[in-house]
């Protein structure tokens, strides 16, 4: 029994001595890294993204170092690179070179929605729609273009992850037709996720001149039953009313919100 004892009493103060050892790494953290020797802790690649993501940081050195004299490079990173992160960087640099040569590079980028045969992922949400949205951001910066007739004229030729995608690029390239667009799409009632898409972009850019065409899609949609969008596709998406309905309701409100507090 006491030598049970001895063994459990220099058990107790080895634990009570290595206790501190343990928790001091934990408290230097606390205290921000400040202790003597944390110069040479993990600092990552660099800021923000870049602290885990190498290609993004070497692309911001690149074109602080180089400019616009490193714009193949960036223009490359734009098409060929995998990551969406430094796809979009590269747009962004692209943006502010400002350089016409870059505008067929950026243009192709958009094209991959209504190619006939093209990669990648589509859909709001998706990496590839955020980069595509990037991409639409900068071409609006560098000419008015004819992007949002290009896509405009194959909207019926596209499913409907692809013409989810529609309202919002369309918005991110200034089109001139914007409101008249979306309301078509909300007229043809067939494409659920587009019609959302929509709406959001109404919301927050439509103005009172659509109010009216607003209310007869919610006095439309009222009381109507589910249904297919597409009968002659098993795995076509179901149009709920119901919600097209609340959402109009919900984009007519702000509209008439954002009229009150201009007025």
């Amino acid at each position: 029994m006491k030598m049970k004892r001895r063994v459990r009493a220099r058990v107790a103060k080895l634990i009570a001595f290595m206790f501190p050892l343990l928790l001091l790494p934990l408290v230097l953290h606390r205290l921000g890294g400040s202790a003597e020797g944390c110069a040479g802790c993990w600092s990552g690649y660099g800021p923000g993204d870049e602290r885990f993501n190498k290609p993004l940081a070497d692309l911001r050195i690149l074109y602080e170092k180089e400019g616009k004299a490193c714009l193949p490079a960036i223009e490359n990173a734009l098409i060929s690179d995998r990551d969406h992160l430094v796809k979009q960087r590269a747009a962004t640099y692209i943006g502010e070179i400002k350089d016409p040569s870059s505008i067929p590079t950026l243009e192709s980028m958009i094209a991959e929605l209504y190619k006939k045969v093209s990669f990648g992922f589509f859909g709001v949400g998706t990496p590839d729609f955020q980069t595509r949205l990037k991409v639409a951001h900068v071409l609006a910066t560098m000419g008015p273009g004819n992007n949002a007739d290009r896509i405009w004229q194959r909207y019926d030729r596209l499913d409907g992850l692809k013409k989810s995608e529609v309202p919002y690029l369309l918005n991110a390239l200034n089109d001139p037709k914007l409101s008249e667009r979306l309301l078509e799409i909300l007229s043809r009632g067939k494409d659920p996720y587009a019609i959302i898409s929509a709406l959001e972009i109404l919301a927050t850019n439509g103005g009172v001149q659509v109010l009216s065409s607003l209310k007869s899609r919610v006095t439309e949609w009222e009381g109507k039953e589910p249904e297919s969008s597409d009968p002659a596709n098993p795995d076509a998406p179901i149009i709920y009313y119901s919600v097209l309905r609340i959402k109009a309701e919900q984009t007519i409100f702000q509209i008439e919100e954002r009229s009150i507090r201009g007025s």
